[in-house]
């Protein structure tokens, strides 16, 4: 008993040592924790238990805000099924760590530096005297979109199935699309089990609603924040009629690069998804709708291919170009410091610029007169290949689990691809029904998805790399032919 005791309080401490670890940790406390919960029999409307796996899956994709499933949400669990749902998508969407920090601090109790450093590395806070505000930002400002878009989803469904089922499907939703989860509760209608957005391409306020919330959840917190203390001061300069003040206040460059890659990617994404799509004819494709539906499934499909995961239009029957299309913005995702995944629009902008410079024969890295430090680009560079590496293993994984169904002609590898960039970038949405997919396929679409959330990075740092060494060496330069 006593080595029993004096290893777990290793593994414990181990376990405690570094932000990083305490985060993952976190994460996976809550995973058993839904696990445990959804396949219990009173969790769904059979009265049946749904089995460990697929309860795993589940809550692996709910908590990692992913939305790939394996049984539809609606018609499979009962009201405390879906709470459970809605609690991992909340605290999956925000992180246990920033909850007890924000909770911690509300009370007024000492909150101390090992806690506060969890909470920067959770958020993703630069230093400690903004971190308090930031909480409270990440808090107040989730409360806020997710009440605005409950109310406004409910206009639309109290109506059309009631006030008890409506009002819920409204609040689930509006957290859902916020957190960038993916999950709905539409199986149980009359659109029916796995159908989404499907049957809501002539409602304009669902579809923009929910673009409008998944925009606010990928932005990132850091980035609202930013926006909000430079609208007040803005209006404190203006009543004081100082205009000399008023100039000085500048938006940060972190938030002008996030904001300017989000607009920029959601514009050409439609505009590239309505072209490419425009005469696909086949049933419930974009080809099918009228104009102005065509140009709202557009915008709704280019925000939430970047991480949301909810579909308005049947991605089987899309072309392989879209398809293609859609890999490459569920792989570059959301915001960092955001409900989203992906490798974060900062690190996509930050190898840009660095290919920009090269091309052009700067030295170094500049973005608005500003220069970015070698670090930082070197992070990016290995945040890309962590992430690339990691949806090709899980494509090439699935193309030796599935080579039945590829045989069959069910789908092809641009499919696996497109399920694996999902899983990656948190994204929920697939081509090929994860349903579908083997045990093994299935197991292996898990981890995944825990990595995307957690970031590669964040969990490499925390469990396999060591605190960086200055280094005492010189080295001779090498020299090295690239092309």
């Amino acid at each position: 008993m006593l080595i029993r005791r004096t290893r777990t309080r290793k593994i414990l401490d181990w376990m405690m040592d570094r932000p990083a670890r305490v985060i993952v940790s976190s994460f996976l406390l809550i995973m058993v924790i839904g696990t445990i919960l959804l396949m219990m029999p009173f969790a769904t409307k059979s009265g049946e238990s749904i089995g460990v796996f697929d309860a795993m899956f589940t809550t692996v994709s709910a908590t990692c805000v992913t939305g790939l499933i394996v049984r539809d949400t609606a018609t499979t669990f009962n009201t405390f099924g879906r709470v459970v749902l809605l609690c991992l998508i909340q605290v999956g969407g925000l992180g246990l760590v920033t909850i007890y920090t924000f909770c911690v601090s509300m009370f007024r109790r000492q909150v101390n530096v090992k806690t506060r450093m969890l909470a920067q590395e959770s958020t993703g806070s630069f230093s400690f005297t903004e971190l308090r505000g930031l909480l409270r930002t990440i808090i107040f400002m989730t409360a806020f979109f997710e009440m605005t878009g409950f109310i406004l989803y409910a206009t639309q469904l109290v109506p059309k199935y009631g006030w008890g089922t409506g009002l819920f499907k409204s609040l689930f939703l509006g957290v859902s699309a916020f957190c960038n989860a993916g999950f709905d509760l539409f199986g149980d209608t009359a659109s029916g089990p796995y159908s989404s957005f499907l049957a809501f391409n002539g409602n304009t306020v669902i579809m923009l609603t929910t673009v409008f919330l998944i925009f606010s959840g990928s932005l990132g917190f850091h980035v609202w924040k930013d926006l909000i203390d430079y609208v007040v001061g803005k209006v404190k300069a203006f009543k004081s009629h100082d205009k000399k003040s008023r100039t000085n206040i500048r938006m940060k460059l972190h938030t002008r690069l996030a904001f300017v890659m989000m607009v920029t990617l959601l514009l050409v994404g439609a505009i590239l998804f309505l072209v490419m799509e425009w005469t696909n004819d086949a049933p419930l494709s974009l080809g099918t709708l009228p104009l102005w539906q065509k140009i709202k499934a557009s915008l709704f499909q280019s925000m939430s291919m970047r991480t949301a995961g909810m579909n308005s239009v049947d991605l089987l029957a899309m072309r392989d170009c879209t398809k293609i299309l859609c890999v490459v913005l569920m792989f570059i995702g959301a915001g960092a410091g955001s409900t989203g995944g992906g490798i974060k629009v900062q690190v996509f902008a930050l190898l840009f610029y660095s290919v920009k410079s090269d091309l052009t024969g700067k030295p170094e890295v500049v973005f608005r007169n500003h220069r970015v430090s070698r670090e930082t680009v070197q992070r990016a560079l290995t945040i890309f290949t962590l992430g690339i590496t990691l949806v090709l293993t899980l494509a090439c994984v699935l193309s030796v689990t599935e080579r039945a169904l590829i045989r069959s002609g069910q789908f092809t590898f641009v499919d696996l691809l497109f399920e694996s960039a999902s899983a990656f970038g948190t994204v929920g949405v697939t081509s090929a029904s994860t349903s579908q997919f083997s045990f093994w396929g299935q197991l292996a679409i898990m981890p995944v998805m825990f990595l995307g959330r957690v970031g590669p990075m964040t969990f490499a740092m925390g469990l396999v790399m060591k605190n960086r060494k200055k280094a005492n060496n010189v080295y001779p330069e090498a020299q090295i032919h690239l092309g």
